[in-house]
Order: structure tokens, then sequence, then C-alpha cells
């Protein structure tokens, strides 16, 4: 299985229609729709569907890690040019971004994340170790060699800093506004208005954040299982690791129906129905992070085993990342202590990857076997 790696954002956004009809479904009020082939619904023959926004998030996030990227490469990063893309200072990242809106990705990071200035804190620390151009070592931030000659940018822990960010940007600002604010009854409860049209808009409230909740997916809008290869950079973050573990799991179409038969549910109006997507939501969103960080977890034994030191630090602080990415979730099925033995025990006593063995992984590979049952019999091949 190929996790390919996040470049080039160009996910096609389906614009709305200016309009002020006021009915919900195409024709009448009491008429019902069957689930579409893809995430395409429309109202009076055009799109009832935007998240322009959450597009403009996703191509941040990919500017920041090619932007983190060039630390890798022995150049020094400017803390201050993070700290503008991350709040898109003057609407294009201080001059970073080739694109500007009125977007940002601070102010929907989640809020324990905002409020200790985690990322704040890793820009200025990859900042400061890519100015000393030196070796990483036990205790020494800096850089080191992978398998392939390439070098990458560590913390005094071995963690990679453009995996920490990028990943965790995924799971404190994607998965976290997926979780934690659309798909809960305030955004899609049954109070939420799903009559009338939002002024200027060709959508309701309520159909307009579950769209919102989609666009955080990152999937193309017929994105299913058997993904060809010839369209893989199209699957965006979530989507592309859905995409990643999809013969195993078959996570694309799983996720896909999901959303189509929740959106389909908000036009019928069926609340039940909405609910019981929205639970498939929840369970197989955070299944595909477990699902992930195993992955990575698998990688790194191979490489530890091949004595590949660069090579396991990053395929590591991918799995550091992913297992992070869980705790976002407020139903999720692992504890925080749980989590936190990963990451600062299974994966190096203290948090540190200098002293991380194949016995303290494969303790972590079976906490998350046994909390996940259903990744049992794929563990070995994810």
């Amino acid at each position: 299985m190929t996790f390919k790696k996040v470049v080039n954002i160009g996910i096609a956004v389906t614009l709305t229609a200016f309009t002020f009809g006021c009915n919900v479904n195409d024709g009448d009020d009491n008429e019902t729709i069957s689930p579409p082939d893809n995430y395409e619904f429309s109202r009076d023959g055009s799109s009832s569907v935007a998240y322009p926004g959450q597009t403009d998030r996703l191509k941040m996030l990919d500017e920041i890690d090619s932007y983190v990227g060039k630390g890798d490469k022995g150049e020094e990063l400017s803390e201050q040019a993070l700290l503008d893309m991350y709040e898109n200072k003057d609407g294009n990242g201080g001059g970073n971004f080739d694109f500007t809106s009125d977007r940002q990705l601070k102010n929907k990071t989640f809020p324990n994340d905002l409020d200790n200035n985690f990322y704040e804190n890793l820009f200025a620390q990859a900042s400061a170790a890519s100015k000393k151009g030196t070796q990483a070592s036990n205790g020494q931030a800096g850089l080191i060699a992978r398998a392939d000659g390439d070098n990458i940018l560590v913390d005094a822990n071995g963690r990679e800093f453009g995996q920490l960010i990028e990943k965790g940007l995924m799971g404190s600002v994607f998965y976290h506004q997926i979780f934690n604010v659309y798909l809960t009854d305030d955004r899609i409860g049954p109070d939420v208005d799903n009559s009338n049209l939002e002024e200027g808009k060709n959508y309701t409230a309520k159909e307009h954040h579950f769209d919102e909740a989609f666009g955080y997916f990152g999937a193309p809008v017929d994105f299913e299982s058997d993904w060809p290869e010839s369209r893989e950079s199209e699957a965006k973050f979530w989507a592309d690791y859905s995409n990643g573990s999809d013969a195993e799991l078959g996570f694309n179409d799983i996720l896909m129906d999901a959303f189509i038969k929740g959106r389909t549910a908000i036009v019928n109006k069926d609340q039940t129905a909405l609910t019981e997507q929205v639970d498939i939501l929840y369970e197989k969103l955070e299944l595909l992070a477990a699902a992930t960080t195993i992955h990575y977890i698998n990688s790194t034994l191979d490489h530890l085993s091949a004595g590949e030191q660069g090579e396991a630090f990053h395929t590591l602080s991918e799995a550091w990342a992913f297992a992070n990415a869980l705790k976002y979730s407020p139903r999720r099925k692992i504890t925080v202590d749980q989590l936190t033995t990963i990451q600062e025990t299974d994966f190096g006593d203290n948090g540190n990857f200098w002293n991380v063995d194949s016995k303290g992984l494969n303790k972590a590979k079976s906490t998350l076997v046994e909390i996940y049952p259903e990744l049992k019999d794929v563990q070995d091949q994810l």
C-alpha cells in the first residue's frame, strides 16, 4: 500500500448559484430524492453545494507543508513566515501564498492547541533548528539523513517538524472541525434551519454545514473505492489516507456513502437517517486514523530492522501525529491516557524517538488493535 504525499492542491469547488427561491428540494417540498452517485446536489437546476472556505484551508496547509519542507533541504525557515501563513496575514499569508483568501487556519484550530500555542511553538523550534544547520543527535535538533540521501529536520526528540505540522493541522483543524463543529447538533441538529435559503445562496444553513464537513475530508465529488492511480493527486489529506488503506478496509466507498446519504437525508428532512450516517462518519473516520497509525508503526518497524534511523524517525513522526488525531473525536474509543502511553512511552521513553525499540512499537500496535478490533485481520497488511 502506498501512502502518497499530498501535493498541489487542486480541489474543484462547486460554486453556488445566486437564487432567491425557497424550496429545499428540486420540485415539490414533499418530494424526496434518492442518494445520487456522487456528492452533487442541486436546486432549481443549480448546484446547492459549496465549501470554498474548506478548499482554501486545504490549500493553505499544502503551501505551509511545502515551505516547511525547505528546512529538510538545509534552508533556513522564517518563524514569522510560518506565523503569517498560519494566521493568513493580509489575506495572502504575508505574501507566502500564491492565492488570496479571507479565511485562516489559526481561528479554526482545536481550542486547547490554540491556548497552548502548540503550533507557534513548533514554528519557533523549526526555525531555530533550521538556522543551526547541525546534524541531529539525541537531545539535539537538526538534520538527519534518510535512506535515499535526503534529510529531514527534527526536534531534540527526533520528531520531524514537517510531519508534526502538516499531520498535526490535519487533526487539530480538519478533524476537529468535522467532529466538534460541523457534525454536531449545533450545525446539523433538528433545530437548525433547513427550510429557508441563506441570503443570496442556493442552500439552507443545514445543507451548507454538512457540505463544509465534507469539504474538510478533501475528496473529489466522485471519490470511490478502486480509485484510479491517474487521479490519486485529487484526493487530499484525509481522503488521500482513506485511499491509502482502501484496499484493506474499503474506506473510500464507506465514507463517501455516508456523506452522500447524510446530505440526502438533509434534503429529505429525515433527521433519523441523517443521524445514522453521522454515526458512521464518527466511527469510520476515527478508524481511519487508527489504521493509518498502525500503517506507520509497521513502516517504522521495518526501518528499525534495516538500521534506517532517518526513515524510522520519518514514519514514526507520522504515526505520532495520526495517533494524536484520535484525541479530537468526542466519541473516541481510545482514552487520553492510552494515547499518552503510546506517544510518550511506546514511541520512546519520555516521548524521545531516540529511545524507541520494536517492543514498544509492537505494544502500541497491540493496544490499537485491541481497541479497534476491526483492524485485527489486516494489521500486518496496513
